[in-house]
């Protein structure tokens, strides 16, 4: 055993504040403050996906104007037209790096049967080579990033082979059907198109 009390020791006296005071009710203090810090933590980072989502998209958008550009333009046929739009590749270029270090990938449809969950039908066109809903091009490229789906892709799907009876003439045009089976309007900016 240790040495006995002795009512001769110094006595040392419990500061009011220690008297008063609850641990319980300073614990449970504690964990509302934590409880509360957590949830600001974490509207905190749902608020910075939103604003990352948003500022992906206007890349995205910057990204899809370089490319269109681009194909529009064509091969330049003098020394200063081959610098403007070499520059603009260049442009382009930065922009699909910015995109890959933010993990946003393409979305890869071309050749692949129709996914609903990440492409919507704009138009669909008769494909001797294709089976019915394999997607034949994109008008708007679809992206993901770690958090999901950032932007779904617009494509155009086979409908299927031509009928062997039906006549060339009947699908005179450009041979597109909207989702709805009549004709499909261009998208805006599509390669090719002059606007």
């Amino acid at each position: 055993m240790g040495q006995r009390f002795s009512f001769e020791d110094p006595f040392y006296a419990v500061p009011a504040a220690a008297v008063d005071a609850n641990p319980v009710t300073a614990i449970r203090d504690l964990l509302y403050r934590v409880a509360r810090l957590e949830q600001s933590l974490g509207e905190q980072r749902v608020q910075a996906v939103a604003d990352s989502r948003e500022m992906l998209l206007e890349i995205i958008s910057l990204s899809d104007d370089i490319t269109n550009i681009a194909e529009r333009w064509g091969i330049a046929t003098k020394a200063q037209e081959a610098a403007l739009i070499g520059s603009v590749i260049a442009l382009g270029r930065k922009v699909i790096a910015i995109l890959r270090h933010h993990q946003v990938e393409p979305v890869s449809t071309i050749g692949q049967p129709l996914d609903a969950e990440t492409s919507d039908v704009v138009g669909s066109e008769s494909s001797e080579g294709a089976a019915a809903r394999v997607v034949l091009r994109e008008l708007q490229v679809g992206y993901r990033w770690p958090q999901g789906l950032l932007r779904r892709a617009k494509v155009v799907v086979s409908s299927g082979p031509v009928p062997t009876g039906q006549d060339a003439t009947e699908g005179a045009g450009s041979g597109v059907q909207s989702a709805d089976g009549g004709p499909a309007a261009p998208a805006a900016g599509a390669p090719g198109q002059n606007t």
